[in-house]
C-alpha cells in the first residue's frame, strides 16, 4: 500500500473517484495550500467534514477521502481562485502531519479491490439503473435521456455514488467500503424506489422535490 503526505481541504462535500468539483478558494490558508499545488503540479485530498465548519478553526475530518488533481485554474485580482478539479483515488489518513496553516496528513492510498462475478453484478446494476428510469418515465410521462454509465466496474460505482442525492453519511459509507458492497447497497436502494414508484402517470404526480433521494 502506498503511503505518501498529502495536503488536506475538509468540506461538506463526499469526493469519489472519477468525480469532478469546482472549488472557490478565498481563505488564505488555503490560497496558499492550492498556490503551492498549481505550482508543483501535485494533487490534494477533499475529505468531508465530521466535527468543525469549513469557514474558520481547523475541522476534524472523516478518515477516508479523496485525491484530487487541478485540472483548471483561474486567479481573480483580489488573489481569490477557481478551480476545477477530478477525483482520482480514495486514501485513509494514517496520521494528522501538522494543522496550520492547512492540514497536512500521512495517508495510505486504497487500491480497489476485485472479486469474481463483480462484472455479473455491474451488468445487474446497469440493468436496474435503465429499469429505474424507465418506471419514472412511467410514472411522470417525462421522456428522459438514459445517462451512459461507464463500463469499468470500479467506476461505474463510484459514478452512480456521486450522482445520487443521498445523505452525505451515506455517500460517506459508499466511498469507505469496497466496490462489490458499494454495488449490493446501490442496487438495494434502486429496487426500494422503483418499488416505491407508480406504474403510470394517472395514479400520482411526482417530482424530484417529494422523492426520497434524486439524482445531482
Amino acid at each position: 500500500m502506498i503511503t505518501t503526505e498529502l495536503p488536506l481541504f475538509p468540506l461538506n462535500t463526499v469526493m469519489f473517484p472519477g468525480a469532478s468539483l469546482t472549488l472557490h478558494i478565498f481563505e488564505e490558508r488555503y490560497r496558499a495550500m492550492i498556490g503551492r499545488c498549481l505550482e508543483e503540479g501535485s494533487p490534494f485530498g477533499v475529505i468531508l467534514i465530521r466535527h468543525g465548519q469549513e469557514v474558520g478553526e481547523p475541522a476534524m475530518p472523516h478518515d477516508i477521502g479523496t485525491v484530487v488533481q487541478i485540472n483548471a485554474s483561474v486567479r481573480l485580482e483580489d488573489g481569490r481562485m477557481l478551480i476545477a478539479t477530478i477525483g482520482q483515488q480514495r486514501f485513509k489518513v494514517s496520521r494528522i502531519v501538522h494543522q496550520l496553516p492547512y492540514m497536512v496528513a500521512q495517508v495510505s492510498l486504497l487500491p480497489e479491490e476485485t472479486e469474481p462475478g463483480m462484472r455479473r453484478a455491474a451488468d445487474e446494476l446497469r440493468a436496474l439503473h435503465e429499469q429505474y428510469w424507465q418506471s419514472v418515465m412511467a410514472a411522470t410521462g417525462v421522456q428522459y435521456e438514459f445517462e451512459q454509465l461507464p463500463d469499468d466496474v470500479v467506476a461505474m460505482s463510484h459514478h452512480l455514488a456521486h450522482r445520487l442525492q443521498v445523505p452525505n453519511e451515506r455517500k460517506q459509507r459508499w466511498l469507505e467500503v469496497d466496490t462489490p458492497i458499494r454495488m449490493r447497497e446501490i442496487m438495494a436502494m434502486l429496487r426500494h424506489e422503483i418499488n416505491l414508484l407508480p406504474r403510470s402517470s394517472n395514479n400520482r404526480s411526482l417530482s424530484s422535490s417529494n422523492m426520497p433521494w434524486s439524482w445531482n
